[in-house]
């Protein structure tokens, strides 16, 4: 066999050991990274999980709020429509 022949033969076997040696590599960073990128969705889910509870409690709260606000008023309402038909009785049995 010539020089050459033989240096592509050592040639070949070097690139095909470099292609295996890249899958092996890749065969074991794959799965770090896919448990990384696993490990970073969590995190973001439960900061946004967090921030949504957050933003429901001020909702809530809000709501709540403005429920007894509203309840408050409407009580002064009625009690002031009931003032106002009394007042309005008691000035018409005067005038009988």
């Amino acid at each position: 066999m010539e020089s050459k022949q033989k240096m592509a033969i050592a040639g070949s076997g070097l690139i095909a050991a470099g292609i295996g040696l890249g899958i092996v590599g890749a065969a074991l960073i794959v799965p770090a990274a896919v448990a990384w990128t696993v490990r970073l969705v969590e995190k973001g889910a439960d900061g946004f999980t967090a921030k949504v509870e957050g933003a429901s409690k001020t909702v809530g709260t809000v709501a709540g709020t403005l429920h007894r606000s509203f309840t408050e008023a409407k009580r002064a309402g009625v009690a002031e429509i009931k003032r106002s038909r009394s007042n309005e009785r008691s000035v018409a049995g005067r005038m009988l």
